[in-house]
C-alpha cells in the first residue's frame, strides 16, 4: 500500500493539487487528475486481484479518497462514484460482462459513474421511476431520467438504475451499463455552489441496449437489496472520507493563517500574533476534537467492513458515519473561516471558503441527513431492516 500512496501523493503534487482552484473557479471537471489517476492504475483499484485489479481493503480505500478530498473535493467525488458504480459489475456482473466492461477500467480508459437518483423521488433511491422493457431485438429498451449524476457528461460508462423489464413496482429494480457513445443519452450543465467541477447534473436515457448491458433485475426488492449491499457500503465509506478531508484541509489552512497572521500592534493586550489569542487556541481545539472524532469513526467503518460484517450490521454505522462526517465537515469548515478572519471569505485569497461552499453538498447527496437519521431511529427502535425503504 505505501508504494500506491506514494504514486497518489506524487499525483497528487504534479497535477491535482495545481489544478484544484481553477477546477473550482471554472466549473471544470478535473480530467486531468483523474486521467492520472487512471494511468497509475487506481481505477481498478477495488476489482480483487484475480480479475487484475489491486483489491484494497476498506480502510486502504478510504486513506486514498481522503487524501484527494484534502486537496479537490470535486476530483475526490468523481473517483468515489468510480468506485461505488464499479462495485455492481464487479459482484454480479457475468464472466462476459467482466470481460467486456473491466478491461477499460483496468487500462485507465474507462471512467464509471452510477445514474440512480431522480427528481421525482429526490435522494430517496430507491423509489425508481425510470423504466425498461424487453425490445424487438432481444435487448432492452431504458427510458430513465436522472438527477445530480456524478461525472454525467465525462463518464465512459454509466451504471443505471430502471424498474425490472415490465415490472410496475418503483421497488423491482434492475440494473444496466451503458456506455456513454450509446445513441440516445443527453445531459445538463453542472453549475453548483461547491463541488464544482464534478459535474453532478442531469441526464437521460432513451437507449436501445443489447442483452448484455442487464446487469441484474429482480422482483420483490431483491434488485434493491442487491444493490444495497452492493454499493452502499462503499459509497458510505467514500463520502464520509471525502468529507473528512475537506474537514481536515480546511482545519490545515486555519491553523496556517493563525501562525502566519500578526497585527502591527497589540490592541488586545494578548500579542501581536493571532495564535496568542485565546479565541483563536479555541477555535483550533474546536475544530480538532471534531475531527478526531470523524476520523475514529471513519476508521470503524473501515475496520467493519473488512471484518466483513452482514449488510444490516453495517447499515446503522455506515449511515451515521455519512451524517456525522457531513456536519462535522460544515462545522469544521465554517469554524475555520470565523477563526481566519474576513480574509478567508474572499475567494482566491485562502482556499478555506472553497472548502466552506464544498462541504454544504455533505448533507444534501442522498440518503440526505434528515432522512438518515430518521432511518437510523427506526432500524434502532423498530429492529426493521434497512431495505424497508
Amino acid at each position: 500500500m505505501d508504494d500506491h500512496l506514494n504514486i497518489l501523493d506524487r499525483i497528487i503534487v504534479e497535477t491535482v493539487r495545481p489544478q484544484a482552484a481553477d477546477v473550482d473557479r471554472e466549473g471544470r471537471f478535473p480530467t486531468a487528475g483523474l486521467a492520472a489517476l487512471g494511468r497509475a492504475g487506481f481505477f481498478g483499484a477495488t476489482v480483487p486481484t484475480e480479475m487484475g485489479g489491486w483489491g484494497l481493503s476498506a480502510a486502504e480505500i478510504s486513506e486514498i479518497v481522503r487524501r484527494l478530498g484534502t486537496v479537490c473535493a470535486s476530483t475526490a467525488m468523481v473517483y468515489v462514484m468510480h468506485l461505488t458504480a464499479l462495485n455492481s459489475i464487479v459482484l454480479f456482473g457475468s464472466e462476459k460482462q467482466k470481460e467486456l466492461y473491466l478491461g477499460p477500467v483496468l487500462d485507465g480508459t474507462a471512467l464509471v459513474t452510477e445514474a440512480i437518483s431522480e427528481a421525482g423521488s429526490g435522494s430517496q433511491w430507491w423509489s425508481v421511476a425510470s423504466r425498461s422493457e424487453r425490445n424487438e431485438s432481444g435487448g432492452f429498451r431504458i427510458d430513465a431520467e436522472k438527477s445530480f449524476a456524478t461525472s454525467a457528461g465525462h463518464a465512459n460508462l454509466y451504471i443505471v438504475s430502471t424498474r425490472s423489464p415490465g415490472s410496475d413496482d418503483d421497488r423491482n429494480h434492475a440494473l444496466f451499463a451503458v456506455p456513454a457513445d450509446t445513441p440516445g443519452i443527453t445531459f445538463g450543465q453542472w453549475n453548483g455552489l461547491g463541488l464544482a467541477g464534478n459535474s453532478s447534473t442531469w441526464i437521460t436515457f432513451h437507449c436501445d441496449l443489447p442483452e448484455e448491458a442487464l446487469l441484474f433485475a429482480g422482483d420483490d426488492k431483491s434488485g434493491l437489496t442487491k444493490y444495497n449491499e452492493a454499493n452502499q457500503p462503499i459509497y458510505h465509506l467514500g463520502v464520509a472520507s471525502v468529507y473528512l478531508g475537506i474537514a481536515q484541509a480546511a482545519y490545515g489552512a486555519c491553523v496556517e493563517r493563525i501562525q502566519s497572521r500578526r497585527y502591527a500592534g497589540d490592541a488586545t493586550t494578548f500579542g501581536r500574533n493571532l495564535s496568542q489569542y485565546p479565541i483563536a487556541r479555541r477555535h483550533v481545539g474546536t475544530m480538532a476534537i471534531k475531527i478526531a472524532a470523524g476520523e475514529s469513526l471513519v476508521a470503524r467503518l473501515a475496520a467493519e467492513i473488512d471484518a466483513d460484517r452482514g449488510f444490516e450490521q453495517l447499515s446503522v454505522l455506515m449511515t451515521a458515519a455519512k451524517v456525522a462526517l457531513a456536519e462535522t465537515c460544515s462545522e469544521v469548515a465554517r469554524e475555520a473561516l470565523l477563526a481566519s478572519g474576513g480574509s478567508a471569505y474572499a475567494k482566491g485569497f485562502l482556499p478555506i471558503e472553497r472548502h466552506l461552499r464544498d462541504s454544504l453538498a455533505a448533507s444534501l447527496m442522498g440518503p440526505n441527513d434528515d432522512f438518515c437519521k430518521e432511518l437510523i431511529g427506526r432500524l434502532e427502535l423498530e429492529g426493521t431492516s434497512y431495505h424497508d425503504l
